[in-house]
């Protein structure tokens, strides 16, 4: 109730009596009704149109003319609104009659009592906006009410519901009328379990079940029933029905959008795989021969092969770099957790970069903190893999000056160290609005970027996410022709056995170690063939050949073999089903070292190849050195069986 009321229902009289000497121009010759209308000491002659608004004066002198007209049948009761003189209303309920008439049969005086009933009045309309609001929100949010007596049987349907159903307002419901309108079967039977779990066990249903409405349309609701118990029986059941058709539908779109990017993730997936196959065979061919040729070249063919061979590599470089990307996007990439040397792995990366920094006359300098844990357990291939990829760029960019990678200590407990990384040079910088831009997915800083230094925009892309995965930010402070500095944090986890300076990740082996060892090679490509058997031979070893899965098959029941190089794709039988045809003989073969030559990308092929029971994979085109260590390790492991 409004403050401004407080006055006059809790400190004036509530009820009184009146006098109207109806031939006069005072509308009230009552101090009780002058007090309460708050008039007292105003000195104000009352007038009708002082007190009460216009338009109620015109309904009052319409009910006054019937009573008069009719005064024997109809007494004078009338609700009246009056103004009070601080601008509020002030609503009586006056009763009354004509006390004395003229000689003509004119009223002259009427008198009669009154009841302040301002506060109910005020009560009743904030009820009525209660009920409005609420009729008009559920209205909005499409929720109808309803109610079950279950000893009178009598049902309540709100507008809502009615309209959710489909039926008139003037339709009446009853027990068993919601029913009807569920669709048959299983949406029936599940609101029926839920109704008699209520007025059975006393348990709140609430399902999202069908309906089918007068007109025939499928409506799905939200149906609520809580039932209400007393002396330990159900006697009434009360609730909702909501039309969540709409929900319903923005769900069922929502599922067949993710059904559908899902299935053109696994459609570019397949695509980058099927492609990066058709590339990679020919690729194979390309660096493996280049490989034997820069073995012994005429003096007028290195150059040209040089060339060759950094081209074809740089290719093999932009097809790793899409493929990571895919990887990444579809959350397929895995990180290895193996102890590695960290300042080896960074003088590595160091001597690996030294030779562009050098043709550029570029000084590069490795600064590594003395204090850093040398043992690391994590990923360096990985790590190897951003760092690389920053120093790449970093010389690429840089026409003179020098470039610096930095390692620092920030600080370690017991099992962790956080260390800092930094790539910085002296370059041709990134404008300030450039900066996030480069690191966006095919994206330079511009196109003249890309003209004159090549690339394609993927690189720092990757290390960014990379780094992320490995729970870090990398940043960027750079100015035109300032050079850039790229850095970021990670926490390390510490190796087991910090007191090793190095980690012996391969068998020392000999160059004549292969010598006389029997391979056989499982693959229907004759380049890859050619190029395979030609480095297996080179180092000393016997190379049989099959076409295809099944002709490996029965070759390995004819001869003692060391090792099996397995194609994965080829006719008549496949790698995997040649693989697990091999195992199932038993005995020596299930030891037998089968390692996968796969030019294929997609990105579960490491799990299914080793799933399927081969030892290990390897990626076309191969690097020579990559395949002669991996034969020498499962040859020793062979012998030591």
């Amino acid at each position: 109730m409004p403050n401004r009321y407080n006055s006059i229902l809790n400190n004036e009289p509530q009820t009184g009596y009146w006098d109207w000497d109806m031939t006069g121009v005072e509308p009230f010759d009552n101090p009780g009704i002058t007090e309460l209308l708050g008039y007292t000491g105003t000195n104000t002659r009352l007038s009708w149109s002082d007190i009460i608004p216009e338009d109620d004066i015109a309904i009052l002198n319409r009910h006054l003319a019937e009573h008069i007209s009719n005064v024997a049948k109809k007494p004078f009761i009338q609700e009246i609104r009056f103004r009070h003189f601080n601008g509020s209303f002030v609503y009586l309920l006056c009763t009354g009659h004509v006390n004395y008439w003229g000689p003509e049969g004119e009223p002259l005086h009427m008198s009669g009592s009154y009841i302040n009933v301002t506060k109910q009045i005020e009560t009743q309309k904030e009820l009525l906006m209660v009920k409005d609001f609420l009729s008009k929100t559920n209205e909005a949010a499409r929720v109808g009410g309803w109610q079950l007596d279950l000893e009178t049987g009598k049902v309540i349907w709100t507008d809502v519901t009615r309209q959710i159903f489909g039926v008139s307002n003037d339709y009446e419901p009853t027990r068993g009328s919601s029913a009807s309108f569920f669709k048959e079967g299983h949406d029936r039977e599940i609101l029926l379990q839920g109704f008699r779990n209520a007025v059975e066990k006393g348990i709140t249903y609430d399902l999202e079940l069908r309906v089918i409405n007068t007109r025939g349309e499928q409506v799905w609701t939200r149906t609520i029933g809580h039932p209400e118990f007393e002396d330990g029986r159900c006697v009434r059941l009360y609730g909702i029905f909501q039309d969540i058709t709409v929900r319903k539908q923005n769900e069922e779109a929502l599922v067949r959008a993710k059904e559908q990017a899902e299935a053109a993730v696994i459609a570019k997936s397949q695509f980058l795989s099927v492609m990066s196959h058709e590339i990679r065979t020919p690729m194979n061919a390309v660096i493996g021969f280049t490989n034997l040729l820069l073995q012994n070249p005429r003096p007028d063919q290195q150059e040209y092969l040089n060339v060759l061979k950094f081209s074809a590599e740089n290719l093999m470089v932009i097809i790793d770099d899409i493929l990571d990307v895919n990887k990444i996007e579809a959350g397929k990439i895995e990180f290895e957790q193996d102890d590695f040397n960290l300042k080896e792995l960074l003088d590595n990366i160091q001597a690996a970069q030294c030779q562009a920094a050098d043709e550029k006359d570029i000084k590069f300098t490795l600064n590594f903190d003395s204090n850093i844990p040398l043992i690391i357990n994590g990923d360096q291939v990985r790590l190897g893999q951003i760092l690389n990829n920053l120093l790449s760029n970093a010389i690429k960019f840089t026409q003179q000056g020098e470039v610096t990678l930095s390692c620092k200590l920030i600080r370690q407990d017991t099992h962790k160290a956080n260390v800092y990384f930094e790539v910085k040079d002296t370059g041709i910088g990134i404008p300030k609005d450039k900066q996030e831009y480069v690191f966006e997915i095919f994206s330079q800083a511009s196109t003249s970027t890309t003209r004159h230094f090549g690339g394609t925009g993927l690189g720092l892309a990757i290390c960014q996410r990379l780094v992320n995965l490995m729970r870090g930010e990398i940043k960027l402070e750079s100015a035109p022709g300032q050079g850039s500095c790229f850095y970021f944090e990670l926490e390390l986890q510490k190796g087991k056995n910090q007191e090793s300076n190095t980690i012996k990740s391969k068998q020392t082996v000999y160059p004549d170690f292969l010598k006389g060892r029997k391979a056989l090679l499982v693959e229907d490509n004759p380049i890859n063939v050619l190029v395979a058997r030609r480095f297996l031979e080179k180092w000393g070893m016997l190379c049989d050949v099959a076409e295809n899965g099944q002709i490996g098959v029965d070759m390995i029941q004819l001869k003692a073999y060391d090792l099996v190089l397995m194609d994965m794709q080829m006719p008549v039988m496949d790698g995997y089903e040649a693989t697990a045809a091999i195992r199932a003989f038993g005995g020596r073969y299930k030891k037998l070292p089968i390692i996968a030559l796969t030019a294929s990308a997609l990105l579960d092929m490491k799990d299914k190849i080793l799933a399927s029971g081969m030892d290990d994979y390897i990626s076309k085109p191969f690097k020579p050195e990559e395949l002669y260590d991996k034969i020498c390790l499962y040859v020793s492991k062979q012998q030591e069986v």
